[in-house]
């Protein structure tokens, strides 16, 4: 969805396929939201152990880029899929990193 929908158009120069971007939010997003909401631990833990490893890195940084596209975890289908996300994206270590995503992908490209 973001290689479709911001990479290939914003810094390739070249239309993006939206149809394959649509189908994978439509059709393979949906069932990796469910098996995150069977296995993403309640409020404020962590995947493995008592810390963040870069087990919760790699499930919760592709969500910043959902946003950026904006797709989001429906809040009341995928509560704890979407409680687990906020609560390590809005951490010190990522949070600033992603409002300067944000910033940037919201200026007019050159």
């Amino acid at each position: 969805m973001f290689f479709n929908r911001i990479v290939s158009p914003r810094f390739m120069g070249r239309e993006g396929d939206l149809a394959v971007a649509d189908a994978a939010e439509r059709e393979e997003l949906p069932p990796i939201l469910d098996y995150l909401e069977r296995i993403v631990p309640d409020a404020g833990g962590f995947l493995v152990g008592d810390n963040i490893t870069l087990a919760d890195i790699s499930v919760a940084t592709p969500f910043a880029n959902l946003a950026h596209v904006n797709v989001a975890p429906d809040r009341e289908r995928h509560r704890r899929t979407h409680a687990y996300v906020e609560a390590i994206l809005s951490r010190p270590s990522f949070a600033p990193w992603i409002e300067r995503e944000t910033a940037f992908l919201a200026r007019e490209p050159a």
